[in-house]
């Protein structure tokens, strides 16, 4: 979907099984506009399918993410984030599932087509431990961004601004994991203490202790998608810090404020979003 955000988690190399390393390094020769384009081929290719089989086929896609070295020695650290979107889709269909008359559900997502999913899945096992199949590294969201996500990222961090700098295509931003851990949890530690109501709460504590499960030295990725193009340039971020900040100090009126300056940006957004 275009006016979909993302949040991946990229591991260095050591941290995937030996099975898979060797064709995670072969996805380091393509470019990250490459794995864009192909990323964008497959979800075409998925809508224009049979509806009979939702789910998606083939090995994953997966993205790298250069980083430059400090100390001298290689000009860039490379780590990976396998986009997992069969894995991904039985989850989804696990959520519908819960949520849907089951001869609907049936309707949609057809039982052949499911344990076929199911089985490809299954053939995962070979490489390494099954609860890995259970720790996606993407996150997405619709229409919006969550507020917690934007807890974990400055608008000091690094940016990569893809196609005209007026209308992106989209917006990245990326940040250490333990930076990011860091930050996730003192903005829990505010709320639990001064708002222990607000549902950030506990959205910023399920996202944590998600994070908390990668290997330490990764990187966090927040992908605006075609969101960019809505509302970059964006303050979400600095109206978040600045709504913990405020809580911290005890000033609530301004924390209000932050919080009421980032629901105003993104209410069109989401307007648009239940128009559609």
């Amino acid at each position: 979907m275009e006016y979909q955000s993302e949040l991946r988690v990229y591991q260095p190399l050591a941290a995937f099984p030996d099975a898979v390393q060797a064709e995670y390094q072969r996805a380091s020769r393509r470019t990250r506009a490459e794995a864009e384009q192909e990323a964008a081929g497959r979800a075409q290719r998925r809508l224009l399918r049979d509806v009979t089989d939702p789910f998606p086929h083939g090995r994953d896609l997966v993205r790298v993410l250069r980083v430059p070295v400090a100390d001298g020695g290689a000009p860039v650290s490379e780590y990976f984030c396998p986009d997992e979107m069969a894995l991904r889709s039985e989850l989804a269909a696990e959520q519908l599932a819960d949520s849907m008359r089951p001869q609907i559900f049936t309707l949609l997502v057809p039982e052949a087509a499911r344990q076929a999913n199911i089985e490809r899945l299954a053939e995962r096992l070979e490489f390494g431990d099954p609860e890995a199949l259970h720790q996606v590294h993407t996150r997405t969201a619709v229409w919006g961004v969550p507020a917690s996500w934007f807890a974990l990222v400055h608008e000091d961090d690094e940016v990569t601004v893809i196609g005209n700098p007026d209308s992106p295509a989209s917006v990245r931003l990326t940040v250490p994991l333990e930076l990011a851990l860091e930050r996730g949890r003192h903005a829990a530690v505010v709320l639990s203490l001064h708002a222990p109501d607000m549902d950030l709460l506990n959205d910023l504590t399920v996202l944590v202790s998600w994070l908390e499960s990668f290997h330490p030295d990764s990187h966090v990725e927040l992908d605006y998608g075609g969101l960019a193009r809505l509302v970059w340039p964006d303050d979400s971020p600095f109206d978040v810090r600045t709504a913990v900040e405020a809580l911290e100090d005890g000033e609530t009126e301004a924390a209000v404020i932050a919080n009421h300056r980032m629901v105003r940006r993104w209410l069109p957004v989401r307007q648009l979003g239940r128009a559609s």
